[in-house]
């Protein structure tokens, strides 16, 4: 029987860029806690190597339990917050016990268990002058414990006997850890230095707007890769003057090692990573959050829909208020169907309001802030599906579509002979123009195995 040349490299290609999607997702790669996407690393580790440096200055160290994805040069596009297993985010308190663990923890050899995990925290605390104690109170063992459950989620700590939430909840409860130093060491990827505070270090790690064009390309592929959608409008004059030359040479490397997609549009640019790739965060999802953030969504798009091409469109504070309350309030019909299924913890309407707002302003798809929210033109992209019990609200922009309707009588739906007014012209002009603009930018996508090295086919530039 024959051989399929063409099957087995297409084959081959599809593991290395479901290697390079999961490093992308989980910068630390444990095999006790992703074994399989471990051994593809392991497996295609010279070429993941090789890649990750080329296209983004990625150093990929793989080590024979642990692969480590170092990124760099961007700050707020790469780094997550770190939360517990409900959700919550780590207070400065947990993220000083994190630190205060790893630090006692990369100089032990062997097995140790909470409590005495803990006396040794305390140490290291009077030590660097630290008031931190985890065996104060609650209070204080919750803090300690969420930093040890995020080690143990990492992989690089293992629950041999007992376990942490079992130590959270009695104080007399222990738990047995066994620590996996070289991982630990590989946690913190970066860390400051003696004279350092806080804003020259991100100072440091950070450029968006390199001087040189070669730093310049792959500062913009970082971007691509780690950002959902690139504006054009958020970039500066050099940096958008370059994703103009060089985005189809972008498109070809990015796509030869993730497998991805890239859909260039008149707004910006975005990645479009296979169904199956784990994206972080998943959107849409069936979660409460991902529910409502979607249904915000194309509730927007239909309500604000300026009627011409637009990059973005002012969502007025009170629009998006009244959105959230009849989608996910208190009153929302929806809860009942939360609490009858199985799934996650339903926060309540402040806490999930919050987090859609954080969602989709991670997501590229609100920008802004109060008093300025701006729904951008991606968003377009789920859909509009206006929510009729929101109420309408006063606008005076001329193209808004959110005017109340005016009682007949008013003046303002009627000529001065009772007849109807004469349909405006220009409402046509703008919806033809509209759907013009869309046939336009339809998605172009760049599938070539292009590395990123070759100049492009298109101009000379790439």
């Amino acid at each position: 029987m024959e051989t399929n040349t063409h099957l087995e490299d297409a084959a081959l290609i599809g593991e290395r860029q479901a290697a390079a999607r999961a490093l992308m997702s989980r910068p630390l790669l444990a095999r006790r806690t992703h074994p399989v996407e471990f051994s593809l690393v392991r497996a295609h580790a010279e070429w993941l190597v090789q890649r990750f440096q080329r296209v983004l200055g990625y150093r990929l160290t793989v080590a024979d339990d642990h692969a480590r994805l170092v990124k760099r040069g961007l700050v707020d596009e790469v780094v997550s917050p770190t939360d517990r297993a409900t959700g919550a985010r780590f207070t400065p308190r947990t993220h000083t016990y994190l630190a205060l663990a790893l630090a006692v923890l990369v100089e032990g050899t062997g097995p140790t268990t909470a409590r005495t995990l803990a006396a040794k925290v305390r140490s290291a605390a009077r030590e660097a002058g630290i008031d931190a104690d985890p065996a104060r109170g609650l209070g204080e063992r919750r803090a300690y414990c969420a930093a040890l459950s995020r080690l143990v989620g990492l992989g690089v700590l293992t629950e041999t006997s007992g376990t942490v939430r079992a130590h959270q909840a009695d104080p007399a409860a222990d738990v047995s850890l066994t620590p996996d130093t070289e991982a630990l060491r590989s946690v913190a990827a970066h860390l400051p230095k003696a004279g350092d505070t806080p804003d020259s270090f991100l100072a440091d790690a950070a450029d968006p707007d390199p001087e040189s064009d070669q730093a310049g390309e792959v500062a913009l592929r970082r971007l691509l890769a780690e950002t959902a959608v690139v504006y054009r409008e958020h970039l500066s004059d050099r940096q958008r003057d370059r994703l103009a030359a060089h985005q189809w040479r972008a498109a070809a490397a990015l796509g030869n090692l993730l497998g991805c997609d890239t859909e260039i549009r008149a707004e910006g640019v975005a990645l479009v990573m296979p169904d199956e790739a784990a994206a972080t965060p998943r959107f849409p999802s069936d979660d409460p959050v991902g529910h409502t953030a979607l249904a915000l969504v194309r509730h927007l798009s239909g309500r604000l829909h300026p009627g011409r091409p637009a990059t973005s469109v002012p969502v007025p504070d009170r629009e998006l208020t009244m959105a959230l309350e009849i989608l996910g309030g208190s009153d929302a019909s929806v809860r009942a169907d939360w609490a009858r299924t199985a799934g996650p913890e339903i926060p309540d309407p402040e806490r999930l309001s919050a987090l859609v707002l954080e969602l989709l302003t991670g997501l590229g798809l609100l920008t802004g802030g109060p008093g300025a929210w701006e729904l951008t033109a991606a968003a377009a992209r789920f859909g509009a599906d206006v929510d009729e019990r929101v109420p309408r609200i006063q606008d005076n922009d001329e193209d808004s579509r959110t005017h109340p309707t005016q009682p007949r009588g008013s003046g303002q739906d009627e000529t001065e002979g009772g007849a109807a007014p004469q349909a405006d012209p220009r409402g046509d002009l703008d919806r033809v123009a509209s759907v013009l603009q869309a046939v336009a930018n339809e998605k172009v996508s760049a599938t070539s195995g292009d590395t990123g090295d070759d100049r492009g086919p298109r101009n000379n530039s790439g």
